[in-house]
């Protein structure tokens, strides 16, 4: 019950934020984006907090890496509803398709523009042995200072 109480707290969330998106501006992105954020796993009914890197989102599809419980997933995504590096979009994000824990899991990643630089993501993965995590996080981007 809690586990589905988070998960529609976080689209209720990435709804309300896309009122605030940018307003179409053609701003380059920023480079990659450090985030902290509320992870609640869903096998261990357990809620921490997270840390995040992401890169700018310039790609359609993008990998997907993370690590749970000291075992590493890796995956790709694809950015259906746009990329992350599109400033003008209200709502960018996809389908996830990942290996992990000697299992292959599936999930989604949706998100929003706040401002240039602040991005507010929710995320869902899971495999048929896992019941997965939830993840809402917030995102700041920075840029390379030699750009």
């Amino acid at each position: 019950m809690r586990s589905t109480i988070a998960l529609a707290a976080g689209l209720i969330a990435l709804s309300a934020a896309s009122a605030l998106a940018v307003d179409g501006e053609r701003e380059e992105a920023p480079d990659f984006y450090l985030g902290v954020g509320i992870e609640q796993d869903l096998e261990n009914d357990e809620t921490e907090l997270s840390v995040s890197v992401a890169g700018s989102g310039r790609r359609r599809i993008a990998p997907d890496l993370g690590l749970y419980d000291d075992k590493l997933l890796v995956g790709v995504r694809y950015m259906l509803l746009g990329r992350r590096a599109e400033l003008q979009r209200d709502i960018y994000g996809g389908p996830t398709l990942f290996w992990y824990d000697n299992d292959w899991g599936g999930g989604a990643i949706v998100g929003t523009h706040l401002s240039r630089e602040v991005i507010l993501e929710a995320s869902y993965r899971a495999t048929p042995d896992w019941d997965g995590e939830v993840d809402l996080s917030v995102g700041y981007g920075f840029s390379w200072p030699w750009r």
